[in-house]
């Protein structure tokens, strides 16, 4: 029968000594400038005996649980769906694992999920604040817990984020409309109680500006963030006398609101209106147009909120700022060229 493999198995088996060994698997290795061939030798080693570490006693030793809390809004939403992907891919290469609660758009939900993270003695938290009242996060912040928000931020708390450059973002979908001779553009703005779509209007409104253009309220629709908000605004926006040549959606949910809009009143994009929309979601490519786009960095974002949080659990700081990742514009083929 075999033994089962451990640091100090492992750790006579080499000839190095179990504190490398230690830093090597928890990924300390630059910290203590250990060597690239020193650290490939114990990887490869620990797989072949299949090493695997105890991870209840070593948080009994450090009274830690290895477990990271996440919150966020909507997990039927693709763009958290894939942002939790990533932030879970990335804790699990810093042997954590997740504990995921949706508040379901709710802020009395999120109040509950607070508490009820807590109460598993997460190490720390990852948070997406459904809304900008976030008063309720200020219990974690007085309990000495790790916490990150991602996506959105506040203003009157200490609690640094990670988020989409979302103002650079509305502002370069606005201007690929705008340089392709389109003035009356409409904007589907969805819920503004919060800082990325709130950015993204502005973003909107500053390359109108920027282009002589004045921004009009009568073109900016919507006041929630959903498929059926994105239906109503935009058949509100296409039943104005005067409609606009193109429309700017600050999410898919929205976007794919517009769409069935457009169907239903026997329009098609790019020829009778033109689209952007906000997130570059997989399966907009492969719509009939395919959907011109503003991709976030999902992968970039999750890592970095995982990094800053292990950085303040493990005390390499006792602080960690806060960090906007750069959006990228995707062009295809919904925004059509206007005679001028």
């Amino acid at each position: 029968m075999s033994t089962k493999a451990s640091l100090k198995s492992i750790s006579k088996d080499l000839g190095l000594s179990a504190g490398t060994i230690s830093r090597v698997l928890n990924g300390k290795a630059k910290q203590f400038r250990i060597s690239d061939s020193t650290v490939k030798l114990v990887k490869d080693y620990a797989e072949k005996v299949g090493y695997t570490p105890n991870l209840i006693a070593k948080g009994l030793q450090a009274s830690k649980t290895h477990t990271l809390g996440l919150m966020i809004p909507n997990i039927a939403d693709p763009f958290f769906s894939a942002l939790a992907k990533n932030i879970e891919k990335a804790a699990s290469k810093s042997n954590y694992s997740i504990i995921l609660v949706d508040a379901e758009e709710s802020v009395e939900r999120e109040k509950l999920q607070v508490r009820n993270l807590l109460s598993r003695n997460v190490d720390g938290i990852i948070a997406a604040p459904v809304v900008s009242d976030y008063r309720h996060f200020q219990e974690i912040v007085n309990k000495k817990i790790p916490i990150i928000f991602i996506d959105n931020y506040s203003d009157e708390l200490d609690i640094p984020s990670i988020t989409s450059d979302n103002f650079t973002g509305g502002y370069l979908a606005t201007e690929e409309l705008i340089s392709h001779g389109h003035k009356r553009i409409g904007i589907l703005k969805g819920v503004l109680d919060g800082a990325p779509l709130k950015q993204r209007l502005q973003g909107y409104q500053k390359a109108l500006l920027d282009h002589g253009i004045q921004p009009s309220i009568e073109l900016e629709a919507g006041d929630y963030f959903s498929i059926d908000q994105g239906y109503v605004g935009t058949m509100r926006l296409l039943r104005l006398p005067d409609r606009p040549t193109a429309i700017f959606a600050t999410s898919c949910e929205l976007g794919l609101g517009a769409l069935k809009a457009l169907k239903e009143m026997g329009l098609h994009a790019p020829e009778d209106i033109s689209l952007v929309f906000f997130d570059n979601q997989p399966y907009l490519s492969f719509i009939d147009p395919p959907i011109t786009t503003v991709g976030q960095d999902y992968d970039t974002m999750g890592k970095a909120a995982v990094s800053a949080l292990l950085k303040l659990i493990e005390k390499e700081c006792r602080e960690v700022k806060s960090e906007v990742i750069p959006t990228k514009f995707i062009g295809r083929e919904s925004v059509k060229y206007l005679s001028r």
